[in-house]
């Protein structure tokens, strides 16, 4: 046996790190102080030869269990169930009709849906996954804790109930990391591409460039750029084409288009102003300044300097009186998801 397993049996060897972890965990969870006495008398003989036969038992259930989970961490589910919903799919080679509408979706292996093809992937216990028609769709990962695919067009419709960061979903231009949510991700033809979240939130990530799309938000992302900047849904169509000039238009027009954007906020736009903090710099950057604090005041703590010189302490400490929860909470996923070694 090798080193780790070794260790499994009689504490020997090598310890595998995450069979670490896992007793870290399971040992947190020992009762510490005696149990309470029962309110009655049982009056069992004793049988002194079944005590070391009960407890080599015990002993070898608790290993068993170490060593299942174990393995589960170590060895994860090859692939994600397939279930063909409208015309045919395409598994690899494989085509999905009506007398084979079942599959699996294995680890670098590709669903595509041309014509009117529609298809369903389970994400393990934590979701699901609609493939609209005209898309294609990898799995990258089946690791629990990093469940992942791969959007190269068309597009998905997600429904995850696990904690956030758990699921994410790489395509052309940015990283869609799920918060808990339900949303959908669209990959045009030449890689960019937009989400729209109808519960929960997203989190859109590409070198560094970050966006926090809440429910009713949507969030455009450009190849080689990355995440835009979140809006709602209901702003003017000036605002919207303003917002894109300002994320991927011309620099030139950039600051004409920043008034338009200014002008029209309102203190539900203040999400979108808080983001442009980061997207603007020189007088933009204290143009939006002065407006987020006109709709939105920032405590006291955050400072105009604080924020002209790019404070993340001082925009967190604003964000929390947006009224979209606390900034620590994303801070932890994001600092989690990072751990996994993504940070794409």
């Amino acid at each position: 046996m090798s080193g780790q397993d070794d260790y499994l049996w009689d504490r020997g060897g090598k310890i595998d790190p995450d069979l670490a972890r896992l007793e870290d965990l399971l040992g947190r969870a020992g009762q510490s102080d005696p149990p309470p006495p029962l309110n009655f008398a049982v009056n069992i003989p004793p049988q002194r030869g079944l005590i070391v036969p009960v407890m080599l038992l015990v002993a070898a259930s608790v290993v068993a269990l170490i060593g299942l989970t174990w393995w589960t961490v170590q060895h994860p589910a090859a692939g994600f169930a397939v279930t063909r919903t409208a015309g045919t799919p395409r598994l690899g080679s494989v085509d999905m009709t009506a007398a084979k509408s079942d599959g699996e979706l294995r680890i670098g292996g590709w669903l595509e849906t041309p014509g009117d093809a529609r298809a369903l992937v389970e994400i393990a216990n934590i979701g699901e996954v609609d493939v609209e028609p005209g898309s294609r769709i990898g799995l990258v990962s089946t690791t629990a804790g990093d469940y992942r695919l791969r959007l190269t067009r068309g597009t998905m419709h997600a429904l995850i109930w696990a904690p956030p960061g758990q699921f994410s979903v790489d395509t052309p231009s940015a990283t869609a990391i799920d918060l808990g949510c339900a949303y959908t991700l669209t990959v045009g033809d030449d890689g960019d591409g937009m989400v729209r979240v109808t519960s929960g939130w997203v989190g859109f990530e590409f070198n560094g460039r970050e966006s926090f799309i809440p429910s009713g938000a949507v969030c455009r992302t450009r190849r080689g750029l990355g995440p835009g900047t979140p809006h709602y849904t209901d702003t003017s169509e000036n605002f919207r084409a303003s917002l894109d000039v300002v994320d991927f238009g011309d620099p030139s027009l950039a600051g004409r288009a920043l008034d338009v954007v200014l002008a029209e906020a309102t203190v539900r736009d203040a999400v979108t102003l808080w983001h442009l903090l980061t997207r603007v710099g020189g007088v933009d950057r204290d143009r939006v300044f002065t407006r987020l604090a006109a709709l939105v005041p920032p405590p006291t703590s955050v400072t105009r300097a604080g924020i002209l010189s790019g404070r993340q302490e001082m925009r967190d400490a604003w964000w929390n009186q947006l009224g979209l929860d606390t900034a620590s909470w994303w801070r932890t996923w994001k600092q989690q998801w990072r751990d996994k070694g993504d940070g794409r």
